[in-house]
């Protein structure tokens, strides 16, 4: 096919005279760069000018602002100095606390020496031991033996099995009977022969007790008063059916305490049905409630007390509370008491009953 040669599209067309290139638009031959001048790919491109070195006048204003800038050699001191003196603070912050922690430390110390050195006595109970033998009866040991065989082994038979008394022990000297009135309105026992308990509900979680377990009591209010009284332990419930509910406090926080100057308990009370008071032994509780009791615990000494619905005054005393039967056999020692407790077993429950006037009976 023939090109047109008016068709400005066709690239065959010859160009025009205009459009070819002048003689000035020709590079010389000193223009045209070098093999040499000719950047390689593999050349990595120079670093930009350092603006110091720059003549352009932005560059240099941009140098001497930066200059300017610069902090003097007073304002660096300064500066130091200020960090160093926040330092020092720091470490001088730092040796006062330390130093009152030792000091803080040294004086519980020596409060906690003060304390166990001012400590009342602690009385410690020796074994039960058999009598010693008359002199009487040694002066002839073949006929003493022969003739007090019987009287021997009778009594031998009827003794005791020795008992293993708490040690150390918290004697009551038998001046302050009082254990609580409930006047001052708190769970505290009295304050009165190094006694230090609280009164605490207990029960077995078959059924509902007011006040409910979990911490000190607080007292009730006597509706109407009992003479000069205003505040009685106050409990009641319904049904329960495993071992019943109770009102307890210790006479000294997990120890033995000696009340074998006093003849037995005394108090006031009201109520329907019937409770028991029961003075437990160190012997019959467990370990973990401040006991000796390693099988069979639990079987505490007791009495029943029939109540009516007119306040009363009860006496009890050591010789009356009796186990029950239903654990180890161990005899009554007012010189290793625990705890004292109002109990209703299961055959007692529902109740409702007041306590107030609480004291040892003295001899």
């Amino acid at each position: 096919m023939t090109s047109d040669p008016s068709d400005p599209s066709d690239p065959d067309r010859p160009p025009r005279v205009s459009q070819l290139p002048r003689a000035s638009q020709v590079p010389r031959a000193s223009q045209v760069p070098r093999a040499s001048q000719v950047p390689r790919a593999s050349q990595a491109p120079s670093q930009p000018p350092r603006l110091s070195h720059s003549a352009a006048p932005d560059a240099r204003e941009l140098v001497r602002s930066t200059r300017g800038d610069a902090p003097s050699a007073a304002t660096r001191e300064m500066a130091i100095e200020q960090v160093l003196l926040r330092y020092r603070r720091r470490r001088t912050l730092q040796s006062a606390a330390w130093v009152t922690l030792g000091t803080t430390i040294a004086l519980a110390a020596v409060l906690a020496l003060w304390l166990r050195s001012s400590s009342p006595p602690e009385t410690q109970l020796a074994r039960e031991q058999p009598p010693a033998p008359s002199q009487s009866s040694a002066a002839s040991p073949a006929t003493a033996s022969a003739m007090n065989a019987p009287a021997v082994a009778a009594s031998a038979a009827a003794r005791v099995p020795e008992l293993e008394p708490c040690t150390p022990a918290m004697r009551a000297e038998g001046k302050n009977p009082l254990i609580d009135d409930f006047e001052d309105n708190d769970g505290r026992l009295a304050p009165l022969e190094r006694r230090a308990g609280f009164w605490s509900a207990s029960n077995d979680a078959t059924g509902s007790q007011r006040p409910a377990p979990g911490g000190p009591l607080t007292m009730t209010r006597i509706p109407g008063g009992r003479g000069a009284s205003q505040f009685a332990l106050h409990t009641s419930g319904g049904k329960f059916t495993k071992w019943g509910a109770l009102l307890a406090a210790d006479f000294s926080a997990r120890r033995c305490y000696d009340a074998s100057a006093y003849a037995g308990l005394r108090f006031w009370a009201r109520g329907r049905g019937s409770f028991f008071v029961v003075a437990k032994m160190t012997q019959i509780a467990p370990e973990e409630y401040g006991g000796s009791c390693t099988h069979d615990c639990y079987d505490s000494h007791r009495a029943n007390v029939a109540l009516s619905k007119d306040w009363r005054e009860y006496s009890v005393t050591w010789a009356e509370l009796k186990q029950k039967g239903f654990g180890q056999v161990v005899p009554f020692d007012p010189r290793s008491l625990l705890s004292l407790e109002f109990t209703v077993a299961p055959e007692q429950t529902p109740f409702d009953f007041w306590v107030d006037d609480i004291r040892f009976s003295e001899r």
